[in-house]
């Protein structure tokens, strides 16, 4: 007969007994408990003593704490806890960290800011005279081309463009990019998006065309920009683009910040029916340089919808930066009704465009091409004439 602390294994005639080790679990689990009792016992007394570190009443203190890093939002002039995001109406990108940033103003959606902006893009699509556009479109500003670059950027050979101007009236440098230039450069665009891979672009990655077209434009424009910073050091950077452009500018204004090429505060981006530029990373990166980025979408248009976000890894896929400001009806002017768009998902607000496009039609084609009555891609051809407001 066997113990309780034995088992026996027979084959044949040969009988085998193996001791069994009792294992109790009381131990452990006891052990567990004790653990727990101590954390939860534990964990008030540690979120007083965090909040107590995070207390303080002006943000260069609140940054300065030398045991944490503690959080200083400009919506609510108050310091916060890391983690303790749910307390903040500040995001994550928003909250300040570094002493150099509690300067920065906080920025707000500005209409006639983004009229100008929108005039901007749309003289990047003029084939010629982008003066004499500029001068029609937005003759108080004064503004005076600089340089204007373009080249062939696919295996279509289809060409992208940008140029870059200076506004002394305004105190302002303009980086603006232009949009596809026909149907066949958008169907490339879409095509190398699911077939090839993203690529790397600073600590992030981005969508391989408008990456190779970036590079292609920017070392001339970048040297023209530059040269303008150092003459003019407190002029604003305005920078600016529409759909295929708007990733480009997306691109520029995220490459000026992370080089120091202008300070942050002096960099501004509104983009008009912008695609996902890059993935989480990139557009996490990008908000932390860019604060004073804004995405504006026209109702249904299609564009800021591609390519889509649902995929196998949110953070590997594609995914938006910046505010957008989700213009909820057709957006005949600069002002018809809209809304900055800070709720979640963070840049991906469910109550904003995203559930708002459904199917591909002729209207969400309209929205795109045609913003505040200006038909973006086609506005030189009616030599740069705004409309009677």
């Amino acid at each position: 007969m066997l113990g309780s602390s034995e088992t026996a294994f027979t084959e044949g005639d040969l009988t085998v007994q193996y001791p069994i080790r009792s294992c109790s679990t009381k131990p452990k689990t006891k052990m567990f408990r004790h653990v727990l009792l101590g954390f939860i016992v534990f964990l008030p007394q540690l979120i007083v003593v965090v909040a107590h570190l995070c207390s303080a009443n002006n943000c260069a203190d609140c940054v300065s704490s030398r045991f944490i890093q503690c959080r200083w939002c400009k919506r609510d002039n108050k310091c916060h806890a890391p983690g303790a995001d749910a307390a903040s109406p500040c995001s994550t990108e928003e909250s300040v960290v570094h002493n150099s940033h509690c300067e920065d103003e906080v920025p707000h959606y500005d209409p006639e800011v983004s009229m100008k902006m929108l005039y901007l893009s749309a003289v990047a699509y003029a084939p010629s005279h982008k003066q004499e556009c500029l001068e029609k479109v937005l003759p108080s500003e004064k503004f005076q081309l600089q340089r204007v670059v373009t080249t062939k950027c696919d295996i279509l050979e289809n060409e992208c463009s940008g140029y870059v101007a200076v506004s002394h009236a305004l105190k302002a440098v303009v980086v603006a990019f232009r949009g596809s230039e026909k149907f066949e450069q958008a169907i490339v665009e879409f095509l190398e998006s699911f077939l090839t891979r993203e690529e790397s672009f600073l600590n992030g990655k981005v969508q391989f065309y408008w990456k190779r077209a970036f590079f292609l434009l920017w070392p001339s424009m970048e040297t023209e920009a530059k040269a303008l910073v150092v003459k003019n050091p407190s002029y604003q950077i305005w920078v600016t683009g529409h759909s295929l452009g708007a990733t480009l500018a997306s691109l520029a204004s995220t490459w000026l910040a992370y080089h120091n090429i202008a300070p942050r505060k002096n960099i501004i981006l509104y983009t008009f029916g912008m695609p996902r530029v890059g993935n989480y990373k990139y557009a996490l990166q990008h908000d932390q340089l860019v604060n004073n980025s804004w995405r504006v979408v026209n109702d249904i248009d299609l564009v800021p919808h591609f390519p889509t976000v649902f995929s196998l890894s949110v953070l590997n896929g594609p995914y938006h930066h910046g505010v957008e400001v989700f213009y909820s009806q057709e957006a005949t002017s600069v002002h018809s009704p809209h809304k900055e768009c800070h709720g979640k998902p963070y840049n991906e607000d469910f109550t904003c465009s995203f559930f708002k496009f459904k199917v591909i039609t002729s209207k969400s084609i309209e929205r795109h091409q045609t913003y505040f009555s200006i038909p973006v891609g086609t506005f030189y051809k009616s030599g740069c004439v705004p409309p009677t407001r």
